[in-house]
């Protein structure tokens, strides 16, 4: 006897949220030191195990399972909370960026005055269960044990950046720190591990898709759809942050899967001072593995490949 199609995943998508999510981003974020001197509270809670009525829970995209919204994968995550020492001052608020480990300060619209437009003030998720978190919102700081100084970045314009025309490494609100920003070092890190170099010819062959590739790809799921062996043409890419990992609900150990098989792939390349295809040859174009679209920017991919 066969299951019916799709009734795993109707099955998987009625399960509760199994907190795994929550556990692998306590396995790779470390808490500053800051964390402890200010006794600073910390909420990061699945939706089974916390009080809250009103977390978001949606089936993964990849594997199907419920996941919570504190499971899923974002790419800033505000889940630290630093009360004021003074009752006219504003809270401090901290995160992490993706699976990075570094605690990193992220301020609220009312830490920058020209932001407010009457927003509600931030307050304390840990001991209010109408508040927050704010996960992808505010400005994007240095990470707190770092004694680098550098401009902060206003989430929403970091997450709609189209990265098939614009290099975040050479994207910055602020010129002044040099690029790419160091606020942005792990993000740009995440964007510039989804880059496959080619040569020409392998160029020719990726228009068929992922599979056409030679050597052989590892299996790349997401990208099942954008496979046809009669294409001649490469679509460009204009992936975004937002458009990758937010409209994505996808659990934190699918993300973690798929981007250590990017990595992998990326590490397979042959090490050289100039930009090399995984053939052997000279590299002319970057495809992305996110889309499977064409990377049309500046000549800043391949000054990266080379660094």
């Amino acid at each position: 006897m066969f299951p019916r199609p799709g009734s795993v995943d109707n099955l998987l998508s009625k399960l509760r949220c199994s907190g795994n999510g929550v556990a692998v981003r306590k396995r790779h974020h470390k808490r500053s030191t800051f964390f402890y001197a200010y006794e600073c509270t910390e909420y990061a809670y699945c939706s089974t195990t916390s009080r809250r009525s009103n977390v978001e829970s949606r089936p993964c995209i990849s594997c199907k399972v419920t996941t919570c919204d504190e499971c899923r994968i974002h790419c800033v995550y505000q889940s630290i909370y630093e009360a004021p020492s003074d009752p006219n001052d504003l809270p401090n608020f901290s995160g992490f960026v993706l699976l990075d480990p570094f605690e990193v300060a992220i301020l609220s619209p009312h830490h920058l005055p020209r932001e407010l437009a009457g927003l509600p003030a931030w307050r304390n998720p840990a001991t209010d269960s109408t508040a927050g978190p704010y996960h992808d919102q505010g400005f994007l700081d240095m990470p707190l044990d770092s004694d680098q100084a550098a401009a902060p970045e206003k989430i929403s314009d970091v997450l709609d950046i189209d990265l098939g025309i614009v290099s975040l490494r050479t994207w910055s609100a602020s010129s002044q720190f040099g690029f790419p920003s160091p606020v942005l070092r792990s993000l740009c890190k995440t964007v510039e591990e989804r880059k496959l170099m080619l040569c020409e010819f392998c160029s020719m062959e990726a228009p068929k898709g992922y599979k056409a590739i030679v050597p052989e790809l590892p299996r790349l799921p997401w990208l099942s759809k954008q496979i046809d062996r009669s294409a001649q043409v490469l679509r460009e890419c204009h992936c975004s942050l937002r458009s990758r990992i937010l409209d994505r609900w996808q659990c934190v150990k699918c993300y973690e899967n798929e981007e250590s098989t990017m990595r992998s792939i990326a590490s397979i390349a042959p090490g050289s001072d100039t930009c090399m295809c995984r053939c052997g040859h000279y590299a002319k174009r970057a495809v992305c593995m996110w889309c499977w679209g064409d990377i049309i920017e500046s000549g800043d991919v391949y000054e990266y490949a080379r660094t």
